[in-house]
């Protein structure tokens, strides 16, 4: 057995109600083992809260179990999961289903405390898994059914699909994997993953000891965790080993000291039930009635003003809907409200001032000092000065980074100018030693004309102004 708690991001509705009680209840695999589904809907229609209902579900491996032993385990479930609490304090509903060839045993709880209209939340994860382990822990062992934790049943395939024929298939694939390294066929998991992205199932993660993967029919990866599936299959002696350890962590369970672990659980959930009966005691005070509340005349006869716990008092929400007269019905009951007394006054000076108190037993909380403030007034005057502090230098922040910000803009815009100018200097460089490359070329391939008729005079008279532009040209660059 395995106690569930379904996750609702929302808050819930009736919707669960509908989910629990459909076509199952017509076909004779769903059935109210306990409470009241009329009343249940009511309250949860008439809570204003956005977390309105909290379901969940025992769920066991056994197709069916005796049916006084399914009420007492109930029972026991509601006095650990809300201790502390009364009957008419809460509200549940027992839902059985068996139409997945196991025993289900569906809860849903209207997240609110009846008698003062508070939030109720019957499960909180980090405050309440402990108990609710300790206590499935405890009653599987007392009642010997199947244990989740048992080596023998520990499954390689985590986690659960909505689609059974998809469930069938990842579970199909399990098996077949599980066969081929058997058969020696798959000697490693990389051999395994090759195998596995060659058949078009892509393994999206790998880690140390899992991997996941998803069929292509998946929308979403399912994860392979131990055996086979982790870093240490890495030939089929190492399969092998993996096995050896499995038997004997099984061999372990079941030589263990069962009646000293029911005796550990036991203590366990004592402790963690007293923490969570404390707690909800002081958020759940029931009103006692006192003597106080009866006034009785001087005849002995009790006078009362009957008060009608209605709709009006218990469930405003729910006011002006019809449907809810039988919940009102429900929760109808009697006050005792004692007459007010009056005291007369004997003191003979009532008409008089009443003299001035020490301003120390007068006015609780003020400082005595020449200011005469409150603590109270103190406190806020202080909280406010350090607000307008804040925002003063918060403005300054603000105006600090508007003018780094254009600094830092105007410096970008140099920046660019000053390569710009840059550039255009390099490519007017570039562009001249071109031109003197050109005319040089031009005076090289002249002189060799001119000195095949071997006249150098005329070579050099004729050359003047090519070399005289040089000159000038050089002399550019330089400058």
């Amino acid at each position: 057995m395995v106690v569930k708690f379904f996750s609702n991001k929302k808050g819930g509705s009736v919707k669960a109600l509908d989910y629990l009680l459909n076509h199952r209840e017509k076909d004779g695999t769903a059935r109210v083992l306990s409470g009241d589904e009329q009343l249940t809907r009511n309250i949860i229609n008439s809570i204003s809260f956005k977390h309105k209902v909290c379901v969940g579900c025992l769920s066991f491996e056994e197709q069916n179990i005796d049916e006084d032993l399914k009420y007492k385990i109930m029972s026991d479930f509601e006095k650990h999961l809300l201790p502390s609490l009364e009957s008419d304090q809460y509200n549940i509903l027992w839902v059985e289903h068996v139409d997945k060839g196991r025993l289900e045993l569906n809860f849903v709880i209207p997240k609110i405390e009846l008698t003062s209209k508070k939030a109720l939340n019957p499960f909180y994860h980090k405050q309440d898994l402990s108990r609710v382990d300790v206590w499935q822990n405890l009653t599987n062992l007392t009642y010997g059914f199947s244990d989740p934790k048992d080596p023998s049943k520990q499954r390689t395939l985590q986690g659960a699909s909505k689609k059974i024929s998809l469930q069938n298939d990842y579970e199909k694939l399990d098996e077949m994997l599980h066969e081929l390294v058997k058969s020696g066929q798959i000697k490693n998991r990389d051999q395994m993953i090759e195998l596995l992205n060659e058949n078009q199932i892509f393994v999206n993660r790998v880690g140390s000891d899992y991997i996941s993967l998803k069929l292509p029919d998946s929308k979403k990866a399912r994860r392979y965790k131990g055996g086979i599936y982790s870093e240490e299959f890495r030939s089929i002696g190492e399969f092998e080993n993996i096995s050896k350890r499995t038997e004997r962590r099984i061999d372990e369970y079941n030589r263990r000291d069962t009646q000293g672990e029911i005796r550990f659980y036991s203590d366990k959930l004592n402790e963690y039930t007293e923490r969570k009966a404390e707690y909800i005691q002081f958020k759940y005070k029931r009103r006692v009635e006192s003597e106080k509340q009866i006034s009785v005349d001087n005849n002995g006869t009790s006078e009362s003003s009957s008060i009608d716990y209605n709709n009006d008092i218990l469930f405003a929400i729910a006011k002006s809907n019809g449907k809810f007269t039988d919940l009102a019905n429900t929760f109808r009951f009697t006050v005792l409200r004692a007459k007010p007394k009056v005291h007369k006054s004997t003191n003979k000076r009532s008409n008089t001032k009443p003299r001035q108190i020490n301003n120390i037993y007068k006015d609780k909380g003020v400082k005595n000092d020449s200011t005469r403030a409150t603590t109270k007034s103190g406190i806020i005057k202080k909280r406010e000065a350090q607000y307008r502090a804040y925002k003063k230098a918060g403005k300054t922040r603000d105006g600090v980074y508007k003018q780094v910000t254009a600094d830092a803009e105007n410096l970008r815009v140099k920046l660019g100018e000053y390569c710009g100018e840059q550039q255009r200097v390099k490519q007017s460089i570039i562009s001249k030693i071109a031109n003197i490359g050109r005319i040089i070329a031009k005076l090289v391939n002249k002189l060799k004309i001119k000195m095949d008729s071997l006249n150098i005079g005329e070579v050099i008279k004729e050359n003047f102004d090519l070399v005289e532009t040089i000159t000038k040209n050089t002399k550019r660059i330089k400058k």
